[in-house]
């Protein structure tokens, strides 16, 4: 039987411990040969991207497809495929999936990646994004103190009072990107920009501090500056090889002559335990985020099965004819 989970039953049925753990499980096993490329398809003001993989720690395989139309609207499809008998087991509505899973795949890099106590931190961005790690982050962290700017101040106003609200921290609006960064421990830039003019500064920089960027993932988006990716000594990325060809910064840095190549390693080794010892020694790391099909289907196949325990599952007329192959 197919199953359908819609936006709200994902909304409702994901716990941030759940995802964390289960993605750290997916991670601590090698699965770069399981987890493809992404496909991009661009047509006049509008692209389509598919990611696919087969997690070598759950039950499923999968794929994720996404678009924007010209009229700047997305929507997201991830179907879930069981491994051994290969039937079509459930499709989902991503579009929750999707910033749940990068926020949950950052906090797992921070807990490996930041000192172990509270943190101070500074957010760029007040979308679902910007949200959901600190969320998220705040289930791996004490975070003393959160300060968070955005260019509309209605919006940043709203959402530092919603979340202080919710998780009852210190959560306040700043009046610029650069005093949202005071003082912090750990900065999460979740403000993509469209415009080729990077939102996060190198000159922010504090030794010691952990940066955690998420919003450029092609090559017109920009999120943070050259000068960023120069003074950084160990960039951890979920998808080595998409950040450095695809990403919008990493693109102009390697345009401006920067040398980061070898300062790169993957997610899968510091899950692992395989960086300790750049780890230890880095002034100032970085993780980058793109996203991968490995985080769609974890936390796809974990809503599916809670879905389905809920009864928010709907069953589908159909089904799929299979051939022996």
């Amino acid at each position: 039987m197919t199953v359908f989970v819609g936006a709200e039953a994902t909304r409702q049925v994901l716990d941030w411990d759940e995802m964390i753990e289960c993605l750290r499980a997916a991670y601590a096993r090698p699965h770069a040969a399981r987890t493809s490329t992404r496909a991009l398809a661009r047509g006049e003001g509008n692209w389509l991207r598919g990611l696919v993989s087969v997690p070598p720690a759950g039950a499923h395989m999968g794929a994720k497809v996404f678009g924007i139309a010209r009229a700047r609207r997305a929507s997201y499809l991830i179907s879930l495929f069981d491994q051994t008998s290969g039937e079509l087991v459930a499709l989902v509505d991503g579009i929750h999936v999707t910033a749940l899973r990068t926020a949950a795949t950052s906090a797992l890099a921070v807990d490996l990646m930041a000192p172990r106590r509270a943190l101070a931190v500074g957010v760029l961005g007040s979308g679902a994004e910007a949200q959901a790690h600190v969320r998220a982050l705040a289930r791996v962290r004490e975070l003393k103190a959160v300060r968070l700017y955005s260019p509309t101040p209605a919006n940043r106003d709203r959402v530092a009072a919603e979340l202080a609200r919710e998780l009852r921290l210190p959560c306040t609006a700043a009046a610029s990107a650069a005093h949202a960064l005071e003082g912090s421990d750990l900065v999460i830039a979740a403000a993509r920009s469209h415009d080729e003019q990077p939102v996060f500064a190198g000159a922010w920089l504090r030794p010691g501090m952990l940066v955690v960027s998420i919003g450029s993932t092609i090559p017109e988006q920009r999120e943070i500056d050259a000068a960023t990716i120069e003074a950084c000594d160990l960039i951890v990325c979920d998808m080595v090889h998409e950040v450095v060809e695809e990403t919008g910064d990493f693109i102009a840095a390697k345009a401006s002559g920067i040398e980061f190549e070898s300062k790169m390693a993957s997610l899968n080794e510091l899950v692992r335990g395989q960086l300790q010892a750049r780890l230890s020694a880095a002034r100032l790391p970085l993780y980058k985020s793109v996203g991968a099909a490995v985080q769609d289907i974890t936390v796809a196949e974990i809503a599916v099965r809670r879905a389905l325990e809920r009864g928010l599952a709907t069953p589908l007329p159909m089904a799929l004819e299979i051939k022996q192959v």
